[in-house]
């Protein structure tokens, strides 16, 4: 999404910098559920990505993700929600 593009790196964390989007810490707990969602799903397949945005979805009780992959409509959260992705709403 970045191009290698140093100018489009900095302005990327710049944008992070002011808070354009709120970084999620990983704990353990969230990582074991992270390998048990990837194993789950093995047959999409779920990357690390995926599994981050699920997780995170259910931990800040999201239920609206941006995420360039087509097939995120699949996933849902602990209490069975589908998880919207707002990415491709726009397109």
């Amino acid at each position: 999404m970045l191009d290698f593009d140093v100018r489009a790196q900095l302005d990327f964390l710049r944008w992070v910098s002011a808070r354009g989007v709120i970084l999620h810490e990983i704990d353990e707990e969230a990582l074991e559920r992270i390998i048990e969602l990837t194993s789950k799903y093995q047959d999409r397949p779920m990357d690390l990505a995926d599994a981050s945005l699920v997780v995170a979805a259910k931990q800040l009780k999201l239920h609206e993700v941006i995420s360039v992959d087509r097939d995120f409509d699949i996933y849902h959260t602990a209490d069975r929600k589908h998880i919207k992705n707002v990415y491709l709403e726009r397109e």
